[in-house]
């Protein structure tokens, strides 16, 4: 048995030996930010076909994994769950022929809501079993987001479960989750960063890192350093704030693209503004991964021009013509015919794809990986891994400042996040690949 804490050794992937999964092959596969765990997520996706499910506890992560939120694909309310709210579903066949559910952004799932995971996969699939007999993969950093709880909540969440954390629910312990943990960073590469980054993840800095940090104290103001940089904030009413002054300063009329919403899209889910305002010269960021590679989820440019409903972008020395581009919302349903999962879109979203990038809110950078970077820590980070998150996001310390030196309240860090007990690591994904995701006669045992 291997003892988890903030502390422990992550596995390295080039020495995996295969051991730990339990009999369902439940899986907690975490990380940390820019070791390829979306990468990872996508292969058990592939090789799991349509016998899976993707689900995440929020609109944009959801559509981000391309699945259905839970909340939508469980029929659960937006509030506390209590388990009078677990009914049987008339999904429940849908439920019965899926081998695998994956839940992506797993540290924002709350324990009461696992537990209705739990009861309603056993109801609607006719299983004792732990989540009904079903294959469970669960992704995520819980050094990131975390669950949001609000007033009195985390008093009864507390007595009931032990806490917040979708660990703290009894389904976690019963459904024998083995560890698949990742080590190797892909995003940085400067030891001194990575050193950096680690310590910010324990809330423990170094003599050595707080003279590191100081040296990365800018004297520029956030509106000042969003001309080379994009300003990272915790405030959404500062990112606004920004990007509206950088688009008043530029010339030229400025041009107004709207969106076509058709059927659900929650407007919390959008990806873009709903009325994206652009300038030629202004600063735009490209938020979904062109099929040609030539450029990613991130990737920085500048407007050109325009042409009809299309934007014109100079990216890399060339420009570049962007046409308007959908982004779907899913619901699983069950195809009569095959008996198998299909999914259905039951809304779209349809704007460019693109939005001003002078200053974006720290948590819609999540997942981003930036060459400039400027943290605007305003008056302070105010939610358990917000300071990591924001860090994390530069490629290197060539390309980062802060407006001010970090303070120790900055490193909000709730160390009962890590308080999952102990877990089989597995090591090897090519052996538990074979062996939990070849087809099975017994999905239903």
């Amino acid at each position: 048995m291997t003892d988890l804490t903030p502390q422990s050794v992550y596995a390295e992937p080039a020495n995996w030996v295969a051991q730990g999964a339990g009999a369902q092959g439940n899986l907690f596969l975490t990380g940390r930010a820019g070791t390829g765990k979306t990468t990872l997520l996508r292969r058990f996706m592939a090789d799991a076909g349509d016998t899976a499910l993707v689900l995440a506890p929020t609109g944009v992560a959801a559509m981000n994994a391309g699945g259905q939120t839970l909340h939508s694909f469980f029929k659960f309310p937006p509030r506390l769950i209590e388990p009078q709210d677990v009914k049987r579903l008339r999904t429940a066949r849908l439920m019965k022929a899926a081998e695998t559910i994956i839940i992506d952004e797993i540290s924002m799932v709350r324990s009461d809501m696992m537990d209705a995971i739990d009861r309603s996969l056993k109801l609607n699939r006719g299983s004792k079993r732990p989540f009904g007999g079903v294959r469970m993969i669960l992704s995520g950093d819980l050094h990131q987001l975390p669950p949001v709880v609000r007033g009195e909540e985390a008093e009864i969440l507390l007595e009931r479960y032990g806490g917040p954390y979708f660990f703290n629910a009894p389904a976690f312990r019963e459904g024998e989750f083995a560890l698949l943990a990742l080590k190797h960073v892909f995003r940085q590469a400067d030891p001194r960063f990575l050193a950096l980054l680690g310590a910010m993840r324990q809330a423990r800095l170094t003599p050595s890192d707080e003279r590191l940090l100081q040296d990365l104290v800018s004297d520029r103001t956030a509106v000042e350093a969003s001309d080379t940089h994009v300003v990272l904030t915790p405030n959404n009413a500062n990112a606004f704030r920004i990007n509206q002054a950088r688009l008043d300063e530029l010339g030229g009329q400025q041009k107004i693209f709207e969106a076509r919403v058709n059927g659900t899209f929650d407007e919390k889910s959008y990806p873009t503004e709903a009325d994206l305002e652009l300038k030629v010269g202004a600063r735009v960021m490209l938020i979904k991964n062109d099929p040609e590679g030539r450029w990613v989820n991130g990737s920085l440019a500048t407007v050109e021009g325009f042409n009809g409903a299309n934007v014109l972008v100079a990216l890399d020395g060339h420009v570049y013509e962007i046409e308007p581009a959908a982004w779907e919302k899913y619901r699983y349903s069950l195809d009569p015919e095959t008996k198998k999962v299909s999914r259905e879109v039951v809304g779209t979203f349809r704007q460019l794809p693109v939005r001003l990038a002078y200053a974006v809110t720290i948590h819609k950078a999540q997942g981003l990986t930036l060459d400039k970077v400027y943290i605007d820590l305003d008056r302070g980070m105010f939610a358990h891994g917000q300071a990591y998150v924001a860090f994390s996001r530069a490629r290197s310390l060539d390309g980062l400042e802060i407006s001010r030196a970090l303070r120790p309240r900055d490193l909000v860090l709730d160390r009962n996040a890590f308080a999952f007990g102990k877990l089989e690591p597995v090591e090897d994904t090519a052996a538990y690949l074979l062996a939990r995701f070849a087809p099975r006669d017994d999905a239903l045992v």
